[in-house]
Protein backbone atom coordinates (compact mmCIF):
# COMPACT_ATOMS: atom_id res chain seq x y z
CA UNK A 1 0.00 0.00 0.00
CA UNK A 2 1.12 3.20 -0.97
CA UNK A 3 1.18 6.57 1.49
CA UNK A 4 0.01 9.83 0.17
CA UNK A 5 3.43 11.91 -0.30
CA UNK A 6 4.48 10.12 -3.40
CA UNK A 7 7.84 10.24 -2.69
CA UNK A 8 7.93 6.99 -2.15
CA UNK A 9 6.49 6.45 -5.27
CA UNK A 10 9.19 8.08 -7.60
CA UNK A 11 11.66 4.92 -9.34
CA UNK A 12 15.06 5.39 -8.43
CA UNK A 13 16.38 5.67 -11.68
CA UNK A 14 14.17 8.60 -12.36
CA UNK A 15 15.75 10.18 -9.42
CA UNK A 16 19.32 9.36 -10.57
CA UNK A 17 18.46 10.91 -14.05
CA UNK A 18 17.02 14.42 -12.49
CA UNK A 19 20.32 14.67 -10.11
CA UNK A 20 22.23 14.07 -13.68
CA UNK A 21 20.50 16.90 -15.32
CA UNK A 22 20.78 19.37 -12.93
CA UNK A 23 24.65 18.48 -12.09
CA UNK A 24 25.08 19.47 -16.29
CA UNK A 25 22.84 22.54 -16.22
CA UNK A 26 25.52 23.26 -13.25
CA UNK A 27 28.50 22.38 -14.90
CA UNK A 28 27.76 24.49 -18.11
CA UNK A 29 27.44 27.53 -16.28
CA UNK A 30 30.90 27.32 -15.52
CA UNK A 31 32.92 28.92 -17.91
CA UNK A 32 35.92 26.19 -19.23
CA UNK A 33 39.59 27.68 -19.41
CA UNK A 34 40.14 28.93 -23.21
CA UNK A 35 43.54 28.08 -25.28
CA UNK A 36 45.09 31.93 -26.08
CA UNK A 37 44.20 33.70 -29.05
CA UNK A 38 47.42 33.12 -31.86
CA UNK A 39 47.92 36.06 -33.66
CA UNK A 40 49.99 35.97 -36.88
CA UNK A 41 51.65 39.43 -36.97
CA UNK A 42 53.77 40.50 -39.87
CA UNK A 43 57.36 42.51 -39.38
CA UNK A 44 59.47 43.87 -41.23
CA UNK A 45 62.47 46.34 -41.30
CA UNK A 46 60.94 50.13 -40.84
CA UNK A 47 63.06 51.34 -37.83
CA UNK A 48 62.58 52.79 -34.92
CA UNK A 49 58.61 51.58 -35.69
CA UNK A 50 59.43 48.26 -36.48
CA UNK A 51 62.74 46.75 -36.00
CA UNK A 52 64.04 43.62 -36.74
CA UNK A 53 66.76 41.58 -34.64
CA UNK A 54 68.51 38.79 -33.24
CA UNK A 55 66.32 38.69 -30.20
CA UNK A 56 63.38 39.53 -31.76
CA UNK A 57 61.19 42.27 -33.14
CA UNK A 58 61.28 45.61 -31.36
CA UNK A 59 60.29 49.00 -32.09
CA UNK A 60 57.14 51.75 -31.02
CA UNK A 61 54.84 49.17 -32.59
CA UNK A 62 55.93 46.08 -31.67
CA UNK A 63 56.23 46.95 -27.99
CA UNK A 64 52.21 48.25 -28.28
CA UNK A 65 51.26 44.56 -29.81
CA UNK A 66 52.85 42.96 -26.95
CA UNK A 67 51.05 44.79 -24.41
CA UNK A 68 47.99 44.41 -25.63
CA UNK A 69 48.90 40.88 -26.24
CA UNK A 70 49.50 40.50 -22.76
CA UNK A 71 45.97 42.50 -21.49
CA UNK A 72 43.77 40.11 -23.96
CA UNK A 73 45.79 36.99 -23.72
CA UNK A 74 47.19 36.71 -27.22
CA UNK A 75 49.98 34.43 -28.17
CA UNK A 76 51.92 36.44 -30.86
CA UNK A 77 53.52 34.52 -34.01
CA UNK A 78 56.22 36.23 -35.62
CA UNK A 79 56.38 36.45 -39.90
CA UNK A 80 58.67 38.39 -41.17
CA UNK A 81 58.74 38.70 -44.81
CA UNK A 82 59.63 41.51 -47.06
CA UNK A 83 56.99 44.53 -46.99
CA UNK A 84 55.24 44.05 -50.78
CA UNK A 85 54.91 40.12 -49.72
CA UNK A 86 53.19 40.85 -46.37
CA UNK A 87 50.64 43.01 -47.85
CA UNK A 88 49.50 40.16 -50.37
CA UNK A 89 49.52 38.00 -47.14
CA UNK A 90 47.43 40.43 -45.01
CA UNK A 91 45.03 40.56 -47.56
CA UNK A 92 44.73 36.91 -48.37
CA UNK A 93 44.42 36.31 -44.24
CA UNK A 94 47.67 34.41 -44.05
CA UNK A 95 48.80 36.81 -41.27
CA UNK A 96 46.49 38.71 -38.84
CA UNK A 97 47.29 41.82 -37.99
CA UNK A 98 49.97 44.20 -39.50
CA UNK A 99 52.12 47.26 -37.81
CA UNK A 100 52.81 50.60 -39.34
CA UNK A 101 50.53 50.69 -42.29
CA UNK A 102 49.83 53.93 -44.04
CA UNK A 103 46.10 55.04 -44.26
CA UNK A 104 45.18 55.04 -47.92
CA UNK A 105 41.20 54.91 -48.94
CA UNK A 106 42.11 52.50 -51.62
CA UNK A 107 43.61 50.17 -48.48
CA UNK A 108 40.07 50.56 -46.59
CA UNK A 109 39.03 48.06 -49.93
CA UNK A 110 41.33 45.39 -48.71
CA UNK A 111 42.14 46.09 -45.29
CA UNK A 112 40.90 47.14 -41.93
CA UNK A 113 42.64 49.88 -39.97
CA UNK A 114 42.53 50.69 -35.94
CA UNK A 115 40.45 54.02 -35.17
CA UNK A 116 43.43 56.19 -33.94
CA UNK A 117 46.70 55.71 -36.46
CA UNK A 118 49.97 54.99 -33.71
CA UNK A 119 52.53 57.66 -36.01
CA UNK A 120 52.46 60.22 -38.35
CA UNK A 121 54.95 59.96 -41.06
CA UNK A 122 55.53 61.07 -44.58
CA UNK A 123 58.22 60.23 -47.48
CA UNK A 124 61.54 61.62 -47.80
CA UNK A 125 63.99 61.25 -50.65
CA UNK A 126 67.66 60.57 -49.62
CA UNK A 127 70.63 61.13 -51.86
CA UNK A 128 74.31 60.06 -52.91
CA UNK A 129 76.74 62.56 -50.71
CA UNK A 130 78.34 63.46 -53.90
CA UNK A 131 74.66 64.97 -55.16
CA UNK A 132 73.04 68.31 -54.60
CA UNK A 133 69.84 67.73 -54.29
CA UNK A 134 67.75 70.87 -53.05
CA UNK A 135 64.10 71.09 -55.42
CA UNK A 136 62.36 68.17 -56.55
CA UNK A 137 63.34 70.08 -59.61
CA UNK A 138 66.79 68.58 -59.27
CA UNK A 139 65.61 64.82 -59.64
CA UNK A 140 64.40 65.30 -63.14
CA UNK A 141 65.72 62.49 -65.41
CA UNK A 142 67.42 60.85 -62.09
CA UNK A 143 67.51 57.34 -61.40
CA UNK A 144 65.18 56.69 -58.02
CA UNK A 145 64.99 53.44 -56.06
CA UNK A 146 61.64 52.89 -54.65
CA UNK A 147 60.29 50.26 -51.89
CA UNK A 148 57.66 48.17 -54.66
CA UNK A 149 53.98 48.22 -52.98
CA UNK A 150 54.94 51.31 -50.54
CA UNK A 151 52.53 54.29 -50.78
CA UNK A 152 55.19 56.19 -50.18
CA UNK A 153 56.13 55.06 -53.75
CA UNK A 154 52.92 55.89 -54.98
CA UNK A 155 52.98 59.44 -53.24
CA UNK A 156 56.27 60.10 -54.37
CA UNK A 157 55.05 59.27 -58.32
CA UNK A 158 52.54 61.42 -57.69
CA UNK A 159 54.26 64.39 -56.10
CA UNK A 160 56.69 64.24 -58.94
CA UNK A 161 53.67 63.61 -61.65
CA UNK A 162 52.05 67.30 -60.08
CA UNK A 163 55.33 69.27 -61.12
CA UNK A 164 55.84 67.51 -64.67
CA UNK A 165 58.46 65.70 -63.44
CA UNK A 166 59.33 62.32 -64.78
CA UNK A 167 62.31 59.69 -63.45
CA UNK A 168 63.67 56.53 -64.07
CA UNK A 169 62.21 54.47 -60.71
CA UNK A 170 64.29 51.53 -59.45
CA UNK A 171 61.75 49.16 -57.62
CA UNK A 172 63.56 47.16 -54.55
CA UNK A 173 61.83 44.84 -51.95
CA UNK A 174 62.92 46.48 -48.81
CA UNK A 175 64.68 49.52 -47.71
CA UNK A 176 67.38 48.27 -47.16
CA UNK A 177 68.24 47.80 -51.16
CA UNK A 178 67.04 50.99 -51.43
CA UNK A 179 69.42 52.84 -49.40
CA UNK A 180 72.14 50.05 -51.16
CA UNK A 181 70.99 51.32 -54.36
CA UNK A 182 71.77 54.56 -53.54
CA UNK A 183 75.28 54.30 -52.03
CA UNK A 184 76.37 51.08 -54.99
CA UNK A 185 75.95 54.01 -57.13
CA UNK A 186 72.76 52.35 -59.15
CA UNK A 187 70.24 54.89 -58.17
CA UNK A 188 70.75 58.99 -57.98
CA UNK A 189 68.65 58.82 -55.23
CA UNK A 190 65.93 56.67 -53.02
CA UNK A 191 62.56 57.23 -51.23
CA UNK A 192 61.96 55.75 -48.06
CA UNK A 193 59.72 56.72 -45.06
CA UNK A 194 61.31 59.19 -42.79
CA UNK A 195 61.38 57.34 -39.37
CA UNK A 196 63.29 54.55 -41.19
CA UNK A 197 65.43 56.64 -43.66
CA UNK A 198 66.63 58.26 -40.64
CA UNK A 199 68.02 55.28 -38.94
CA UNK A 200 69.20 53.49 -41.99
CA UNK A 201 71.48 56.71 -42.81
CA UNK A 202 73.77 55.87 -39.62
CA UNK A 203 74.64 52.56 -41.78
CA UNK A 204 74.54 53.61 -45.65
CA UNK A 205 76.78 56.45 -46.71
CA UNK A 206 73.68 58.38 -48.20
CA UNK A 207 71.99 62.23 -46.58
CA UNK A 208 68.74 63.29 -46.70
CA UNK A 209 67.39 65.67 -48.86
CA UNK A 210 65.08 68.40 -48.12
CA UNK A 211 62.60 66.95 -50.35
CA UNK A 212 59.86 65.47 -48.36
CA UNK A 213 55.81 64.65 -49.33
CA UNK A 214 53.08 62.37 -48.76
CA UNK A 215 52.69 62.49 -45.02
CA UNK A 216 50.74 59.35 -43.94
CA UNK A 217 49.10 58.20 -40.68
CA UNK A 218 50.33 54.67 -39.48
CA UNK A 219 47.81 52.21 -38.27
CA UNK A 220 47.33 48.42 -37.28
CA UNK A 221 45.63 46.71 -40.08
CA UNK A 222 43.70 43.64 -40.54
CA UNK A 223 42.23 41.57 -43.14
CA UNK A 224 38.84 42.78 -44.69
CA UNK A 225 36.36 41.53 -42.28
CA UNK A 226 39.07 38.91 -40.85
CA UNK A 227 40.09 40.48 -37.45
CA UNK A 228 37.25 42.91 -35.76
CA UNK A 229 38.04 41.16 -32.58
CA UNK A 230 41.84 42.56 -32.66
CA UNK A 231 41.53 45.99 -33.86
CA UNK A 232 37.92 46.31 -31.26
CA UNK A 233 40.70 44.94 -28.48
CA UNK A 234 43.79 47.60 -29.28
CA UNK A 235 40.74 50.97 -30.10
CA UNK A 236 39.59 49.94 -26.54
CA UNK A 237 42.88 49.58 -25.00
CA UNK A 238 44.40 52.95 -27.11
CA UNK A 239 41.51 55.13 -26.31
CA UNK A 240 42.28 55.86 -22.48
CA UNK A 241 45.99 56.35 -23.22
CA UNK A 242 46.18 58.75 -26.11
CA UNK A 243 45.32 61.67 -23.80
CA UNK A 244 47.42 60.19 -20.90
CA UNK A 245 50.98 61.26 -20.42
CA UNK A 246 52.71 59.00 -18.42
CA UNK A 247 50.30 56.63 -20.24
CA UNK A 248 52.45 53.10 -21.68
CA UNK A 249 51.35 54.41 -25.15
CA UNK A 250 53.48 58.04 -24.43
CA UNK A 251 56.14 56.27 -22.49
CA UNK A 252 57.16 54.12 -25.49
CA UNK A 253 56.38 56.61 -28.09
CA UNK A 254 58.83 58.68 -26.61
CA UNK A 255 61.12 56.14 -26.09
CA UNK A 256 61.07 55.41 -29.99
CA UNK A 257 60.53 59.00 -31.64
CA UNK A 258 62.62 61.08 -28.97
CA UNK A 259 65.94 62.27 -28.71
CA UNK A 260 67.97 61.30 -25.69
CA UNK A 261 67.46 63.68 -23.22
CA UNK A 262 70.59 65.68 -22.63
CA UNK A 263 73.61 64.55 -19.79
CA UNK A 264 73.14 67.10 -17.60
CA UNK A 265 76.95 67.83 -16.23
CA UNK A 266 77.86 67.35 -12.20
CA UNK A 267 78.57 70.61 -10.49
CA UNK A 268 82.04 69.46 -9.89
CA UNK A 269 82.66 68.64 -13.66
CA UNK A 270 81.48 72.52 -14.50
CA UNK A 271 83.83 73.89 -11.57
CA UNK A 272 86.75 71.70 -12.88
CA UNK A 273 85.61 72.90 -16.52
CA UNK A 274 86.32 76.42 -15.31
CA UNK A 275 89.44 75.87 -13.56
CA UNK A 276 90.36 74.29 -16.66
CA UNK A 277 89.36 77.34 -19.30
CA UNK A 278 91.00 79.37 -16.41
CA UNK A 279 94.40 77.73 -16.41
CA UNK A 280 93.65 77.67 -20.20
CA UNK A 281 93.41 80.97 -20.94
CA UNK A 282 96.56 81.86 -18.19
CA UNK A 283 98.66 79.32 -20.33
CA UNK A 284 97.70 81.47 -23.73
CA UNK A 285 98.42 84.60 -21.90
CA UNK A 286 101.98 82.82 -20.68
CA UNK A 287 102.35 81.22 -24.65
CA UNK A 288 101.76 84.94 -25.87
CA UNK A 289 104.61 86.23 -23.45
CA UNK A 290 106.83 83.96 -23.94
CA UNK A 291 105.85 84.47 -28.30
CA UNK A 292 107.01 87.47 -27.76
CA UNK A 293 110.02 87.28 -26.09
CA UNK A 294 110.74 84.51 -28.40
CA UNK A 295 110.31 87.17 -31.91
CA UNK A 296 112.45 89.54 -29.78
CA UNK A 297 115.21 86.74 -29.08
CA UNK A 298 114.88 85.54 -32.81
CA UNK A 299 115.13 89.07 -34.29
CA UNK A 300 118.20 89.59 -32.13
CA UNK A 301 119.82 86.46 -33.45
CA UNK A 302 119.05 86.66 -36.71
CA UNK A 303 120.73 89.79 -36.63
CA UNK A 304 124.48 88.64 -35.20
CA UNK A 305 123.71 85.41 -37.57
CA UNK A 306 123.35 87.85 -40.25
CA UNK A 307 126.64 90.03 -38.87
CA UNK A 308 128.45 86.87 -38.69
CA UNK A 309 127.96 85.57 -42.33
CA UNK A 310 129.41 88.99 -43.33
CA UNK A 311 132.48 88.63 -41.00
CA UNK A 312 132.48 84.83 -42.74
CA UNK A 313 132.31 86.35 -46.05
CA UNK A 314 134.95 89.06 -45.20
CA UNK A 315 137.06 86.26 -43.93
CA UNK A 316 136.71 83.87 -47.04
CA UNK A 317 137.12 86.74 -49.06
CA UNK A 318 140.13 87.04 -47.38
CA UNK A 319 141.31 83.45 -47.05
CA UNK A 320 140.79 83.62 -51.41
CA UNK A 321 142.80 86.47 -51.57
CA UNK A 322 145.94 84.74 -49.48
CA UNK A 323 145.45 81.39 -51.13
CA UNK A 324 145.39 83.71 -54.92
CA UNK A 325 148.85 85.24 -53.15
CA UNK A 326 150.67 82.15 -52.14
CA UNK A 327 149.86 80.13 -55.32
CA UNK A 328 151.29 83.42 -57.28
CA UNK A 329 154.33 83.27 -54.73
CA UNK A 330 154.79 79.70 -55.51
CA UNK A 331 154.37 80.24 -59.07
CA UNK A 332 157.35 83.36 -58.65
CA UNK A 333 159.31 81.52 -56.80
CA UNK A 334 159.07 78.40 -59.56
CA UNK A 335 159.92 80.68 -61.93
CA UNK A 336 163.01 82.40 -59.91
CA UNK A 337 164.26 79.33 -59.96
CA UNK A 338 164.16 78.18 -63.46
CA UNK A 339 165.63 81.55 -64.18
CA UNK A 340 168.16 80.96 -62.23
CA UNK A 341 169.18 77.64 -63.42
CA UNK A 342 168.71 78.90 -67.38
CA UNK A 343 171.07 81.41 -65.80
CA UNK A 344 173.88 79.06 -64.85
CA UNK A 345 173.22 76.97 -67.86
CA UNK A 346 174.35 80.30 -70.02
CA UNK A 347 177.21 81.15 -67.53
CA UNK A 348 178.03 77.22 -68.27
CA UNK A 349 178.38 77.47 -72.12
CA UNK A 350 181.76 80.30 -71.49
CA UNK A 351 183.38 76.88 -69.57
CA UNK A 352 182.80 74.09 -71.91
CA UNK A 353 186.29 73.18 -71.95
CA UNK A 354 186.40 72.71 -67.93
CA UNK A 355 184.92 69.59 -67.55
CA UNK A 356 184.94 69.98 -63.81
CA UNK A 357 182.54 73.31 -64.07
CA UNK A 358 180.54 71.68 -66.03
CA UNK A 359 179.73 68.95 -63.54
CA UNK A 360 179.58 71.45 -61.05
CA UNK A 361 177.14 73.40 -62.80
CA UNK A 362 175.25 70.54 -63.67
CA UNK A 363 174.58 69.11 -60.02
CA UNK A 364 173.55 72.48 -59.04
CA UNK A 365 171.14 72.49 -61.46
CA UNK A 366 169.67 69.57 -61.16
CA UNK A 367 169.21 70.57 -57.13
CA UNK A 368 167.24 74.15 -58.27
CA UNK A 369 164.99 71.69 -60.35
CA UNK A 370 164.25 69.34 -57.57
CA UNK A 371 163.29 72.40 -55.39
CA UNK A 372 161.30 74.00 -58.48
CA UNK A 373 158.91 71.08 -58.84
CA UNK A 374 158.06 70.92 -54.95
CA UNK A 375 156.82 74.51 -55.66
CA UNK A 376 154.94 73.83 -59.05
CA UNK A 377 153.11 70.91 -57.64
CA UNK A 378 152.45 73.24 -54.96
CA UNK A 379 151.04 75.78 -57.60
CA UNK A 380 147.94 73.25 -58.70
CA UNK A 381 147.86 71.34 -55.42
CA UNK A 382 144.30 71.84 -53.66
CA UNK A 383 145.95 71.99 -50.27
CA UNK A 384 148.49 74.57 -50.72
CA UNK A 385 150.67 73.06 -47.58
CA UNK A 386 151.08 69.65 -48.64
CA UNK A 387 152.02 67.97 -52.10
CA UNK A 388 151.88 64.10 -53.22
CA UNK A 389 154.99 61.99 -51.66
CA UNK A 390 153.68 59.96 -55.26
CA UNK A 391 153.82 62.32 -57.87
CA UNK A 392 156.61 64.45 -56.79
CA UNK A 393 159.34 61.66 -55.80
CA UNK A 394 157.80 59.77 -59.93
CA UNK A 395 157.98 63.59 -61.42
CA UNK A 396 161.53 64.55 -59.71
CA UNK A 397 162.86 60.87 -61.11
CA UNK A 398 161.67 61.17 -64.58
CA UNK A 399 163.50 64.29 -64.62
CA UNK A 400 166.77 63.09 -63.96
CA UNK A 401 166.54 59.96 -66.12
CA UNK A 402 165.80 62.27 -68.84
CA UNK A 403 168.46 64.56 -68.03
CA UNK A 404 171.17 61.91 -67.82
CA UNK A 405 169.75 60.01 -70.98
CA UNK A 406 172.62 61.14 -72.96
CA UNK A 407 175.01 58.25 -72.08
CA UNK A 408 174.43 54.78 -73.17
CA UNK A 409 173.02 53.32 -70.50
CA UNK A 410 169.03 52.46 -69.98
CA UNK A 411 168.04 52.84 -65.98
CA UNK A 412 164.38 51.76 -65.08
CA UNK A 413 162.98 52.82 -61.91
CA UNK A 414 160.85 50.44 -59.64
CA UNK A 415 158.57 52.27 -57.28
CA UNK A 416 157.00 51.03 -54.25
CA UNK A 417 154.66 54.34 -53.10
CA UNK A 418 151.64 54.80 -51.03
CA UNK A 419 149.12 56.68 -53.31
CA UNK A 420 147.74 58.43 -50.30
CA UNK A 421 150.97 59.82 -48.84
CA UNK A 422 151.17 63.56 -48.57
CA UNK A 423 154.30 65.54 -47.85
CA UNK A 424 154.32 68.92 -46.08
CA UNK A 425 156.26 71.88 -47.90
CA UNK A 426 159.27 72.15 -45.15
CA UNK A 427 159.81 68.09 -45.55
CA UNK A 428 159.24 67.91 -49.49
CA UNK A 429 162.02 70.22 -50.28
CA UNK A 430 164.75 68.74 -48.41
CA UNK A 431 163.17 65.40 -49.07
CA UNK A 432 163.47 65.86 -52.78
CA UNK A 433 167.23 67.16 -52.26
CA UNK A 434 168.17 64.14 -50.76
CA UNK A 435 166.65 62.21 -53.55
CA UNK A 436 167.95 63.91 -55.75
CA UNK A 437 171.57 63.97 -54.23
CA UNK A 438 171.37 59.55 -54.52
CA UNK A 439 169.65 59.46 -58.01
CA UNK A 440 172.45 61.68 -59.18
CA UNK A 441 175.32 59.64 -57.84
CA UNK A 442 173.63 56.23 -58.91
CA UNK A 443 173.64 57.89 -62.73
CA UNK A 444 176.93 59.11 -63.15
CA UNK A 445 178.76 56.28 -61.29
CA UNK A 446 177.04 53.12 -60.60
CA UNK A 447 176.42 51.84 -64.12
CA UNK A 448 180.21 52.50 -65.97
CA UNK A 449 179.98 50.10 -69.26
CA UNK A 450 176.33 48.86 -69.25
CA UNK A 451 173.63 49.20 -71.40
CA UNK A 452 170.49 49.19 -68.63
CA UNK A 453 170.57 50.03 -64.49
CA UNK A 454 167.83 49.39 -62.22
CA UNK A 455 167.20 51.61 -59.13
CA UNK A 456 164.59 50.52 -56.34
CA UNK A 457 162.48 53.34 -54.48
CA UNK A 458 160.57 52.65 -51.95
CA UNK A 459 158.31 54.75 -49.04
CA UNK A 460 156.51 53.61 -46.31
CA UNK A 461 155.42 54.45 -42.58
CA UNK A 462 156.31 52.87 -39.58
CA UNK A 463 154.01 52.13 -36.91
CA UNK A 464 155.57 55.31 -34.99
CA UNK A 465 154.81 57.67 -38.30
CA UNK A 466 158.25 58.05 -39.41
CA UNK A 467 158.71 57.98 -42.90
CA UNK A 468 161.13 55.31 -44.31
CA UNK A 469 163.02 55.69 -47.46
CA UNK A 470 164.94 52.52 -48.90
CA UNK A 471 166.86 53.83 -52.04
CA UNK A 472 169.25 51.28 -53.74
CA UNK A 473 170.67 50.58 -57.07
CA UNK A 474 171.94 47.46 -58.84
CA UNK A 475 175.21 49.55 -59.91
CA UNK A 476 178.76 48.62 -59.29
CA UNK A 477 178.99 49.67 -55.65
CA UNK A 478 182.01 51.21 -53.81
CA UNK A 479 185.41 49.72 -52.78
CA UNK A 480 185.59 47.91 -49.63
CA UNK A 481 186.28 50.16 -46.99
CA UNK A 482 184.28 52.79 -48.37
CA UNK A 483 183.68 55.27 -45.26
CA UNK A 484 179.93 57.43 -46.10
CA UNK A 485 180.77 59.76 -43.68
CA UNK A 486 184.55 60.45 -44.82
CA UNK A 487 183.37 61.76 -47.96
CA UNK A 488 184.27 65.38 -48.85
CA UNK A 489 182.12 65.50 -51.72
CA UNK A 490 179.44 68.21 -51.78
CA UNK A 491 176.34 65.41 -52.28
CA UNK A 492 177.20 63.08 -49.51
CA UNK A 493 177.99 65.78 -47.09
CA UNK A 494 174.39 67.26 -48.49
CA UNK A 495 172.66 64.16 -47.70
CA UNK A 496 174.11 63.81 -44.52
CA UNK A 497 173.76 67.27 -43.14
CA UNK A 498 170.18 67.10 -44.61
CA UNK A 499 168.80 63.63 -42.70
CA UNK A 500 170.88 64.26 -39.51
CA UNK A 501 171.25 67.78 -38.55
CA UNK A 502 168.02 69.41 -40.42
CA UNK A 503 165.47 66.19 -40.23
CA UNK A 504 167.06 65.04 -37.10
CA UNK A 505 166.70 61.78 -38.74
CA UNK A 506 168.91 58.44 -39.41
CA UNK A 507 170.77 57.11 -41.90
CA UNK A 508 171.86 53.55 -42.69
CA UNK A 509 174.63 53.08 -45.60
CA UNK A 510 174.74 49.09 -46.93
CA UNK A 511 177.62 48.75 -50.03
CA UNK A 512 175.86 45.09 -51.49
CA UNK A 513 175.20 44.33 -55.01
CA UNK A 514 175.21 48.32 -55.61
CA UNK A 515 174.36 50.88 -53.15
CA UNK A 516 171.99 51.23 -50.39
CA UNK A 517 170.26 53.55 -48.36
CA UNK A 518 168.05 53.24 -45.54
CA UNK A 519 166.74 56.37 -44.55
CA UNK A 520 164.28 57.42 -41.07
CA UNK A 521 162.78 60.96 -41.06
CA UNK A 522 160.38 61.28 -37.35
CA UNK A 523 157.13 62.12 -38.19
CA UNK A 524 156.10 66.14 -36.97
CA UNK A 525 159.58 68.09 -37.78
CA UNK A 526 157.51 70.32 -38.90
CA UNK A 527 153.93 71.65 -38.28
CA UNK A 528 151.36 72.43 -41.30
CA UNK A 529 151.71 75.83 -41.11
CA UNK A 530 148.45 76.58 -43.95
Amino acid sequence: MQNGSGVSGIKPGRAILKLLVISALFLSAIPLSAEPRIVRVGVFEAAPLVKVGEEGPDGLFIELLEYFAEKKDWKLEWVQKPWSELLVMLQNAEIDILPAVSYTVERTAVYDFTRQPVFIDSGVVFANPDLALHTIFDLKGRKVAALSGSVFTTGFLDYIESFGISCEIILCKDNIEVMKAISEGIADAGVCIYSLGNELAKEFPVVITPISFAPMALHFAVPKNAGSDLLAAIDDLMAPMLNDSESFYSQVFRKWTSQNEPFKLPVWIKALAAFVLTVGALMILWNFTLKRQIGQKTRSLEAEISERKEIARQLQSSLTEKETLIRELYHRTRNTLQTVRGMLLIQAEDYEANDEFLLLVKKTENRIQSMSIVHQLLYSAQDLSRISLNEYVKELSEFLIRDASEGECSVSVDFSIPDAEMLQIDTAIPFGLILNELMTNSLSYAFPDRKEGRIGIMINRLGNGSLILDYGDDGVGVSSGFDLRKQNTLGIRLIIDIVEIQMKGKIIFRNEDGLHYRIEIPEKIYIKRL
